[in-house]
């Protein structure tokens, strides 16, 4: 999925107005992308206008309670591994660049 930043908010500094992104995963209907300084980060998907609604068909996706949508490619997708990612655990971080970098590959 491919969306556009669409606003101006200085809260957001680290996403460029009008940008498009790829959309790496969503979690409780908020956008996982990277944002300008490469980092992983969840944003409202409120922020942004799809562009594209192409989703890899090995995505796991699951509804919470409440409606909202949790969707990830299968590697990324277990409890606690974003946490793992950002405390700096190797073999998470090099199964997310995997992962992206085939994302990226698949977009071009």
């Amino acid at each position: 999925m491919i969306v556009k930043f669409i606003e101006k908010d200085t809260e957001y500094s680290d996403l460029t107005f009008e940008q498009s992104y790829i959309v790496i995963g969503i979690e409780a209907d908020y956008y996982r992308i990277l944002n300008d300084y490469g980092h992983p980060y969840l944003y409202p998907n409120n922020l942004f206008k799809i562009e594209d609604l192409y989703e890899p068909s090995d995505w796991i996706t699951e509804i919470g309670d409440d409606g909202e949508r949790y969707s990830y490619p299968p590697t990324l997708n277990y409890p606690g591994f974003f946490e793992d990612f950002f405390d700096g655990k190797e073999d998470a971080i090099s199964q997310f660049w995997r992962v992206i970098n085939k994302c990226l590959v698949l977009d071009s």
